[in-house]
């Protein structure tokens, strides 16, 4: 009886270690978290499937999870501009983890003039000439940086599951080597095919896969242009070399197919995001996956 008793004791004495409260912005980045702290505990997706880090507002759940946190990543104000004003008033300084600010990145900017125009939404102030692409896991380079940081930071504040983020983090960067041998073969036939994009999201993915797009089109997803813009739009498309254009999940299907075959383009579809992909480890490596799957069906075969 004695011995149980100072068991007991040991026990309620010995201090109480949790893992650390995670929260993480969007579901890409999520997903790599995931990876990194697998087995030791789940960090939180603050925003969820079909949500725009553009124009997303924050419910009170999330408002307390940002609070809570003991470590906040996000990409930055260019990409997910809602939190900026929150992280400043709920987050506690030394738990914000902000990507876009990472030593070593190379950041490439919004790209202008051509058949590019500015990548600003309805609800974003416009760019000016020096703003940041923000678009940074579509970098397997990138991404391996980012997977380091965040694994380091991990480590910082949470140095008794050290080894584990370390081999989770070597098990993370081997699967991210491996896909990106596997998409620069799969990718090379189409490198010298030219494409237009709804927006400038994929300046990462091209300078990694050294892929050619030549120009975007600038169309709020909440408001339809008018007919002036339509033949603005239609003009610039047929005046361009472009074989395919890619619309988003967030744009009207029937607006997308107009304008390609009055263009007389196919149609494919990118979604930087992964929307419709959900949340886990695997999340990140299903969206380089679908990417390249879908850039492939369109511009597999020029059309005659």
């Amino acid at each position: 009886m004695r011995i149980s008793l100072t068991l007991l004791l040991l026990l309620f004495s010995s201090p109480c270690f949790s893992a650390p409260n995670i929260v993480v912005s969007i579901a890409p980045i999520h997903s790599l978290v995931s990876s990194l702290t697998k087995g030791i505990s789940e960090p939180m997706l603050l925003l969820r499937q079909g949500g725009s880090p553009h124009s997303s507002s924050l419910r009170p759940s999330q408002a307390r999870a940002l609070a809570e946190a003991d470590l906040l990543i996000w990409v930055g104000p260019e990409l997910e501009s809602f939190l900026t004003v929150p992280i400043g008033r709920l987050v506690k300084p030394s738990a914000e983890m902000q990507l876009l600010k990472l030593q070593g990145l190379k950041l490439l900017s919004q790209r202008h003039g051509g058949f590019w125009e500015d990548d600003q939404h309805a609800d974003e102030p416009s760019h000016d000439e020096q703003s940041i692409n923000p678009h940074i896991w579509l970098s397997p380079d990138i991404t391996r940086h980012i997977v380091a940081s965040i694994c380091k930071r991990l480590i910082q504040i949470d140095p008794k599951n050290a080894t584990a983020y370390k081999q989770n983090r070597e098990n993370l960067q081997r699967r991210i080597d491996l896909l990106e041998q596997s998409l620069k073969k799969q990718l090379i036939p189409i490198q010298t095919r030219p494409y237009m994009v709804f927006h400038d999201a994929y300046p990462y993915l091209e300078d990694a896969f050294s892929l050619n797009a030549i120009g975007s089109i600038r169309i709020s997803a909440e408001r339809a242009p008018g007919a002036r813009r339509l033949q603005q739009i239609q003009s610039k498309i047929s005046e361009s070399a472009a074989v395919c254009l890619f619309s988003e999940p967030q744009f009207s299907p029937a607006l997308a197919s107009s304008l390609a075959k009055s263009s007389g383009l196919k149609l494919g579809e990118l979604d930087p995001l992964g929307s419709t992909i959900g949340q886990g480890e695997d999340s990140w490596f299903i969206l380089m996956e679908r990417l390249a799957e879908n850039l492939l069906n369109c511009l597999g075969e020029v059309p005659e």
